[in-house]
């Protein structure tokens, strides 16, 4: 597996003095915002900080980091399982906890549920938002994956380099429904209103993001968030962390859920032609939503599950008839 890495990552023979000490600098920097966020976490929400793992090699790297700079009790482990999950990763979690449980720390897979305690899944969300999830309404990460971790402080492995929409982002931040809506704060920031607030003896002082947390709402920290495509890879190698299968069977260098609206068109054909049962599970929700829309009267250019399938999947080339008639009906 390793040999097939060497594209993404550098040996030390290879890599330059500047390139040592630069990731050599990211590490420590990482490790004092782990340090940070479990305090933070232990202080005003009164539970250990969440490593949210995903099978991806960024979690892989965020993990490792916080085994090695936290204490067992510091910190907890979660992944949400999506029902959309390669079976790969799902197996490769699973390994990864019983590694983690073994060793003392609290490692947990959680099936996101609503507010009555029923499973949630891909196919019966789909039903419930009556539309497929797009690349302008993603609405699937945020039920699926961040109501796994409500009312809490969770470390995530979002990095700057990943997209331009992650750019402009900061290390710590308070979730919201919408982008626009989302602030971020700086490392040196956060470290100073945190010291205040534990000196000032005034209930009227409090900065927006020490006043989230005291409320015990969401915030998230991203302690790899100026990491490099290379620093990670180059991280895994040099510390010899097993990463997700997926990588060398698929040959792609990011993991994600299975025909994420987010995913290239070339990238999806690979995962139809490999994991066909979540092909026929796609068209079968769109067979649903099609005969939902009928009994409710709304009209639509497709017919079959299989067609708005086939436009769902190229959704970003917009060459499939009907494509517009999904936009204008949530619009």
């Amino acid at each position: 597996m390793y040999e097939q890495l060497n594209m993404f990552g550098t040996s030390d023979d290879n890599k330059t003095t500047a390139e040592i000490n630069s990731l050599s600098a990211k590490i420590e920097n990482s490790k004092n915002i782990l340090r940070l966020a479990a305090d933070l976490s232990l202080s005003y929400y009164g539970e250990p900080l969440i490593i949210g793992y995903s099978s991806g090699k960024d979690s892989e790297v965020l993990l490792h980091l916080a085994e090695t700079t936290l204490k067992p009790n510091e910190f907890e482990v979660v992944n949400s399982h999506t029902s959309v999950d390669y079976p790969e990763s799902v197996y490769h979690c699973r390994k990864v906890f019983k590694r983690l449980n073994e060793k003392g720390i609290k490692a947990t897979e959680v099936y996101p549920r609503d507010k009555d305690g029923n499973h949630i899944t891909m196919w019966n969300l789909i039903l419930k938002r009556n539309m497929l999830c797009l690349r302008q309404n993603r609405y699937c990460c945020s039920v699926l994956k961040e109501m796994s971790t409500p009312n809490r402080m969770a470390a995530m492995g979002i990095r700057a380099a990943e997209s331009n929409g992650r750019k402009g982002r900061d290390v710590f931040g308070i979730r919201a429904e919408k982008k626009s809506e989302a602030h971020f704060y700086s490392f040196d920031h956060v470290a100073e209103v945190h010291k205040e607030s534990q000196e000032i003896n005034d209930p009227n002082w409090d900065c927006n993001f020490i006043k989230t947390m005291k409320e015990h709402k969401d915030t998230i920290v991203n302690p790899i968030y100026d990491w490099e495509d290379k620093d990670v890879w180059d991280y895994i190698r040099d510390n010899n962390i097993e990463v997700n299968p997926l990588y060398e069977k698929l040959g792609i260098t990011r993991i994600g859920c299975i025909l994420c609206p987010m995913a290239s068109y070339k990238l999806k054909q690979i995962q139809i032609a490999n994991y066909p049962t979540y092909k026929q599970a796609y068209i079968h929700a769109c067979d649903m939503l099609l005969e939902k829309w009928k009994k409710t009267g709304k009209q639509t250019e497709w017919k079959t599950g299989e067609e708005m399938f086939s436009w769902w999947i190229q959704e970003e080339k917009h060459t499939v008839k009907g494509q517009i008639s999904l936009f204008d009906k949530e619009e």
